[in-house]
């Protein structure tokens, strides 16, 4: 996904019902770790108040156009914890249910972000990075 496009998400976010939430922006180096399943940019915004979060990345983005709900798993003084599910269609038309959990360590401000496919598949795949408040 482009920047252009997160930009896109990141205004969207901003101007959601969420808008006085924390608003982050992550940034997660591309490995091969990541298997093309854990995208380069992700935008997250947490309302602690109300307890919903949002999440925006590039396969997101290409899914839904918008940014989808997230569930907080773990919202403590050193953790966010967040987590979701998308189905992808691969370019053979194959659908796989994603299932997506990003750790946010709020003193060092790193990220951790697993996707694990479903149907029994054994294996996952994940990418670190730092991120910013927006």
């Amino acid at each position: 996904m482009t920047r252009v496009m997160m930009a896109a998400a990141a205004a969207l976010l901003a101007t959601s019902s969420l808008a006085q939430a924390l608003t982050l922006e992550c940034n997660i180096p591309s490995t091969n770790s990541g298997g093309g399943y854990v995208t380069e940019l992700y935008v997250f915004e947490f309302n602690e108040q109300t307890g919903e979060a949002l999440v925006a990345d590039g396969w997101i983005m290409h899914v839904h156009d918008t940014p989808i709900a997230a569930k907080v798993s773990d919202n403590s003084k050193k953790k966010l914890a967040l987590s979701w599910n998308l189905v992808i269609t691969n370019s053979s038309g194959q659908q796989t249910k994603m299932q997506y959990r990003a750790a946010y360590y709020k003193e060092t401000k790193e990220v951790v972000v697993r996707a694990t496919p479903g149907g029994g598949y054994g294996g996952s795949f994940e990418g670190r990075g730092k991120c910013k408040t927006l």
